[in-house]
């Protein structure tokens, strides 16, 4: 009889949903990149996908939307730096979400956050539907992504407390919505141990005339964090599992996939600009090195988009200590060359610039691939705690967002 009364309904719940959806005409919504960090070493990297809150309307930044918001409460609560991605979609459903997937890589990510539901309770969705939608979406995730990533499946919110679906017709997306919250919770139930669920609760009450304030966002990302830090401490205690060696082909498939970004950035082989050359050199000045660069590995070479006091502007990738820091995420310090087995023999150690000191950070394009690194390196030797890591990350952050940024010359 429930489905009866709902199939019924459902046309009606359809055209009164369109109608009230006229009402975010006027709302502002974040027109930046959709992407958000928190300072820190070691950062923890999130994925937010979804609708819902994860659009971020009320707000003008992503910064002061969801993105921001998690990755603020995330570092409070694990003392680490967050970086944030978002894929959202106002129209996003779970059975659409695995398009927005197209084409990204789920192995960089420590946790997946689905913010899911919205359209789906006001449009009266079935709930054989939706447990069938989540559940193909949830076995991609878990497949796509190392069994270390955790996946936190956000509660669908209150519909009533938003303000273009508060209305009588309001109560029937609500109770729809609680139904497909209890679907969910027996869903992740019974789904692998990385799976959780969120519940939704009450948000502040934004101020008169206000879509949604900077606290609506605050309160959710902090009840996210809350749930999720104990899942990335966890991680990052427990013994991880042993990551397969990757065979020819995946890492040649991998470094295809590292070069294409660099040859879709356009930069290699450019003049030098402004803009690029200002970060190197401020990394130089605070840091207190001889030198200073932002590289590219390119090809069989390593090319120098902005160089402080540095001769060459490129040398063979065989001799590159930005190659070594790509093959992790964080950054690398060496506080001795001459020390270091990997690099006591590098020519760029025995010769000139007779490289001692070194420290230097991933740089991203903005498809998440590693093209290369911000570095500040000496020709004598210091401790590695002379570098602030977190400030370190910071202007390497300031030069992805110029390669996310285009460039219009003056």
């Amino acid at each position: 009889m429930r489905e009866l009364i709902r199939w019924a309904l459902a046309p009606a719940m359809r055209t009164w949903a369109a109608a009230s959806e006229r009402g975010f005409g006027d709302v502002p919504m974040p027109t930046d990149a959709p992407q958000a960090h928190s300072a820190g070493i070691d950062p923890d990297r999130i994925l937010i996908l979804g609708s819902g809150l994860a659009v971020g309307r009320g707000v003008v930044s992503h910064n002061l939307a969801l993105p921001g918001s998690l990755a603020r409460a995330l570092s409070a609560q694990t003392g680490r730096g967050v970086d944030v991605d978002l894929i959202a979609n106002p129209r996003m459903t779970v059975a659409t979400a695995l398009l927005e997937l197209t084409g990204v890589r789920l192995t960089r990510f420590e946790a997946i956050v689905l913010v899911l539901g919205v359209n789906e309770a006001v449009n009266l969705v079935s709930a054989r539907a939706w447990r069938r939608d989540l559940a193909n979406l949830l076995r991609f995730l878990t497949a796509s992504s190392p069994r270390s990533t955790s996946i936190i499946v956000a509660g669908i919110q209150p519909i009533r407390s938003i303000p273009v679906f508060d209305s009588r017709l309001g109560n029937l997306a609500d109770h729809h919505g609680r139904l497909l919250n209890r679907v969910t919770v027996r869903l992740v139930a019974d789904s692998s141990d990385g799976v959780a669920f969120v519940p939704s609760s009450a948000a502040p009450t934004p101020p008169p005339g206000r879509y949604r304030s900077t606290d609506t966002y605050a309160h959710w990302a902090d009840v996210l964090a809350s749930r999720m830090a104990p899942l990335l401490g966890a991680d990052r205690v427990a013994t991880p599992d042993a990551e397969p060696v990757p065979s020819d082909d995946q890492a040649r498939a991998k470094e295809a996939r590292r070069q294409l970004a660099v040859d879709q950035l356009g930069i290699v082989d450019t003049p030098p600009e402004e803009r690029f050359d200002r970060i190197a050199a401020l990394a130089r000045t605070l840091f207190g090195t001889q030198s200073a660069a932002l590289t590219v590995i390119d090809g069989d070479r390593q090319w120098h988009k902005a160089r402080i006091c540095v001769a060459d502007a490129e040398s063979p990738r065989s001799n590159s200590f930005c190659e070594v820091t790509l093959t992790g995420t964080a950054a690398m310090v060496i506080p001795d060359a001459l020390l270091d087995d990997r690099f006591r023999d590098n020519p760029l150690v025995v010769g000139e610039p007779k490289i001692r000191f070194y420290a230097g950070f991933p740089i991203e394009s903005p498809s998440g691939e590693l093209i290369g690194a911000l570095c500040v390196f000496d020709s004598e030797p210091r401790a590695a705690g002379t570098i602030d890591l977190v400030l370190l990350r910071e202007l390497a952050l300031m030069v992805q967002r110029e390669l996310a940024s285009p460039f219009t010359a003056e």
